[in-house]
């Protein structure tokens, strides 16, 4: 029998999804899928953010500039964050990841064929069982996990802290030696040529 085990950095991020997979709803193991798989894609954008929040010129007083910028920028998926994560020239998630990566990786692109029919009430054609999709949830936490223990090693935060701005100015570490843009004013660019590489890429 599959069980719902969470290591502890990782028991308040999921917390609604242990409740759903211990609810008695019909389509919960669907509906904590789709919500795990949200926790992994936060957790990308916060290690990303967590980087570029640290160029020595976002300050308090454009932080808000800069979140317009992220907000405002079509694309931003997990394969974008991860590109761009590499950009800045620190260790990259396969990096981090390590001998797990290619294992995790191939399981995490599997799940997100049929998730994206998922969240959009579209028919998968799989027959996806229950026990399919608690397994699948258990491949997301230990993807997190995994990396959450890594970058946390390497860059001092895991992706699964809230106020990531706070979080990154109050680091110990700055992990970016040199950054793809200059001032808050250029980032809008390079997020630009990130997501028009993930639209020609895929």
């Amino acid at each position: 029998m599959q069980t719902l085990s969470l290591p502890a950095p990782l028991r308040e991020e999921f917390a609604t999804v242990e409740i759903l997979w211990h609810s008695t709803a019909k389509t919960r193991f669907a509906d904590a899928l789709i919500l795990s798989w949200t926790k992994y894609e936060k957790q990308l954008r916060r290690l990303f953010c967590f980087l570029v929040f640290q160029h020595p010129e976002i300050k308090e007083a454009n932080i808000n500039e800069v979140i317009a910028s992220l907000a405002e920028s079509r694309d931003l998926y997990p394969q974008t964050f991860i590109e761009g994560i590499e950009q800045l020239g620190v260790a990259s998630v396969p990096t981090l990841l390590a001998s797990r990566y290619a294992e995790l990786w191939q399981e995490v692109a599997r799940i997100q064929k049929y998730r994206n029919k998922l969240i959009h009430g579209q028919i998968t054609g799989s027959d996806i069982k229950s026990v399919q999709l608690k397994h699948d949830i258990l491949w997301i936490v230990d993807w997190i996990s995994c990396l959450a223990t890594a970058a946390d090693n390497t860059f001092g935060y895991d992706g699964l802290e809230r106020n990531t701005y706070r979080t990154a100015k109050a680091a110990k570490k700055i992990a970016v030696n040199k950054y793809p843009f200059n001032a808050p004013a250029d980032l809008k660019g390079w997020l630009s040529k990130l997501t028009g590489r993930k639209r020609r890429t895929g």
